[in-house]
């Protein structure tokens, strides 16, 4: 429906962008309504989208596809809105691997602008919990980017960076009791049954893929698990219970993906 007399930038209908997407026409709504999509601009009464909302499309689609849940795929998107450097966060060109964070090699003057505040006793603390190793006399490696930038957000609302450091290692010493479990797992009903069966040349590719599979069911159970542990204080909690599951419900997408790519909506009881 683009005007050529007035524009050269491709507009369509929801019907032509659900077409051009090959979606459904309600799935197009459902992700304008989990904040996935931006709302089309307006022409009267009729809805505009831009060449801005089939690019988006396509990268839902294909998060998706790499096994990200919606609300991770809208955290990501948002952001990459707020300029946080999405691209390399997503690994858009750096296939299923991107499931897994790149460390990173900071200087202790960089790890600092990163994490203001962080005085040598914080520094020895984050070095025992696991977030940072040092890499020589003057550097150090972040292992989780991820988790670095969680303690600089919670320092820069005020909380004090030794709470922060030790959720860290709470988180740290936890997936150390898993890892060890699942590796008892994988050894006892994986490799060795292939070992006896001669076909340890085939563990390769197992792990490889299962170790990916691994990471992106841990963070869907967890943020599961999370959500309900929170819920369960907030039960107990009659002075502030009430803000805690206003701002988990805020974050929770409650919505599912069919096969077809539909949307409907869900919530765990």
């Amino acid at each position: 429906m683009a005007d050529a007399q007035t524009t050269d930038i491709p507009e369509f209908t929801v019907d032509e962008l659900a077409r051009n997407a090959r979606l459904p026409v309600r799935t197009i709504r459902e992700y304008q309504t989990l904040r996935l999509l931006p709302p089309p601009r307006r022409r009267g009464r009729i809805g505009v989208y831009g060449q801005e909302h089939a690019q988006r499309l396509a990268v839902i689609a294909r998060l998706q596809r790499r096994g990200y849940s919606l609300a991770a795929i809208r955290d990501l998107l948002e952001a990459r809105d707020d300029g946080t450097g999405l691209p390399a966060l997503l690994g858009l060109d750096a296939g299923p691997s991107a499931l897994d964070e790149t460390p990173l090699r900071l200087t202790r003057a960089q790890l600092r602008a990163r994490l203001p505040g962080l005085t040598t006793a914080a520094l020895r603390h984050a070095r025992t919990v696991g977030l940072v190793v040092p890499d020589g006399r003057q550097h150090f490696i972040v292992r989780s980017p991820a988790l670095l930038a969680l303690v600089a957000d919670g320092v820069s609302t005020g909380i004090d960076v030794t709470e922060m450091l030790d959720l860290v290692g709470v988180l740290r010493g936890g997936l150390g009791a898993v890892a060890d479990s699942l590796a008892g797992q994988l050894a006892g009903h994986v490799l060795e049954p292939l070992g006896r069966q001669g076909r340890l040349a085939e563990a390769g590719p197992i792990l490889r893929r299962g170790r990916l599979l691994l990471l992106q069911g841990a963070a869907s159970m967890l943020a599961d698990r999370l959500g309900d542990a929170l819920l369960a204080r907030a039960d107990r909690d009659p002075a502030g219970g009430d803000a805690v599951r206003a701002a988990i419900e805020e974050i929770r997408v409650g919505a599912v993906a069919d096969a077809d790519g539909g949307i409907t909506y869900w919530r765990r009881t």
